[in-house]
């Protein structure tokens, strides 16, 4: 990993006024998503430049389609690589998920089919991006809202397709919390069945709870649970003291509030480790 620390997922509610400024001490480095960056001109490519030159960046994409049955869209994957070498970008990921069909782009992350065939068939394609853009693939664990029968459990397959592709796993804490709470699942099995070795780096965000439903959602429009923390510095404990990154996508908040929150939850996983080290 080139980066460390604290990491602030970028929004273009923010971008403006964070590159006008001094680098900052309490943001270590930024996440950006290619997909919302690329072929862009004028004040925006002005803003990104700006920024880059302050602070390092991991990449993070929406329309890999890891899981899909289709081609690669080789001028997707092209733009990507050219972005990622512009900013000289090391780390590079997407989500173990589905985000198209024979139509096109769906804006969404569909859950994958999980048996031991279709980890062989996605360790294949992983190792042909790798292979492509000269990288180590980083893929999120995604939060999903139904199951299908016999599935293979998501850490045992995850951690096959680790295995067979040498891919890094990009451990969203907040991912693993809502799924144990919508499925009844323990989410230290999940945590302990990954190898210590996987994680890149975590993602953390904000969940919705409604009093008058049983599930939860992910979406990233909120302050992070405590519960969320307290789950990440078990991560932290069993993974390493690895790269952490605030997401915030909707309900975004005053540039400081967020770097507030930031330094918050970076302290709150990293300090509860170590007390439990």
């Amino acid at each position: 990993m080139n980066v460390r620390g604290r990491g602030l997922g970028l929004r273009r509610e923010f971008a403006s006024e964070l590159s006008a400024q001094p680098k900052r001490e309490d943001v270590d480095f930024l996440e950006v998503v290619p997909d919302n960056w690329m072929g862009i001109g004028g004040e925006s490519v002005d803003t990104l430049d700006a920024l880059a030159a302050k602070y390092p960046f991991v990449a993070h994409s929406l329309s890999l389609s890891i899981g899909d049955a289709y081609p690669f869209d080789q001028d997707y994957l092209s733009s990507v690589r050219d972005f990622l070498d512009r900013y000289n970008i090391a780390v590079y990921g997407d989500h173990f998920c589905i985000s198209r069909d024979s139509r096109g782009y769906l804006y969404e992350l569909i859950p994958l089919p999980r048996s031991s065939r279709s980890a062989a068939f996605i360790a294949d394609k992983i190792n042909a991006v790798q292979d492509f853009l000269s990288r180590q693939l980083v893929l999120e664990n995604i939060s999903y809202y139904y199951e299908g029968d016999d599935q293979m459990p998501e850490a045992e397959f995850i951690a096959s397709i680790i295995a067979h592709s040498g891919c890094g796993l990009l451990l969203d804490v907040n991912n693993v919390y809502v799924n144990s709470r919508n499925h009844g699942l323990d989410p230290l099995v999940f945590l302990n069945t990954l190898p210590r070795d996987a994680v890149a780096y975590y993602h953390v965000a904000g969940h919705l709870e409604q009093s008058d439903q049983d599930r939860i959602l992910d979406t990233h429009g909120a302050p992070v649970d405590p519960r969320v923390m307290e789950l990440g510095a078990y991560a932290v404990n069993r993974f390493g003291d690895l790269p952490i990154v605030l997401e915030r996508d909707n309900n975004v908040p005053p540039l400081e509030e967020l770097c507030n929150e930031l330094s918050l939850v970076h302290g709150a996983m990293t300090v509860r480790a170590e007390a439990a080290a």
